[in-house]
């Protein structure tokens, strides 16, 4: 898990170079064919993998700040189970520690999370 960061690294340079890849040469069934008659469902799969990917990146970045910024007790523990977890850490912080947390409304007042 550690390397999804060089995964989103990868991504972004498969997705930069895209355009170049419909005059490069592709593999299929072991036939050397132009990358633009790639089936079409393959694009759309990368793409769906792709948006995937970044919410989920992003859902982990706003966990880590949240732990980093909002926990007074094992703020430590959260940050190292954090980053060694990532998404897995991240999807536990929210349901243990951030759900059971009272949100604060503009006026002040404290609602409780649900």
């Amino acid at each position: 898990m550690r390397s999804l960061y060089a995964w989103f690294v990868g991504l972004f340079v498969f997705l930069a170079s895209a355009q170049s890849a419909y005059a490069a040469q592709c593999t299929l069934n072991g036939k050397e064919v132009p990358c633009g008659e790639m089936p079409p469902w393959f694009w759309g799969v990368t793409v769906i993998l792709s948006v995937i990917g970044v919410a989920g990146f992003v859902f982990w970045l706003w966990m880590l700040v949240d732990a980093i910024k909002h926990e007074k007790e094992n703020k430590t523990m959260w940050v190292v189970l954090l980053i060694f977890l990532n998404l897995l850490g991240a999807i536990i912080y929210y349901v243990v520690a951030k759900r059971k947390r009272p949100k604060i409304s503009d006026q002040g007042e404290q609602k409780t999370g649900t």
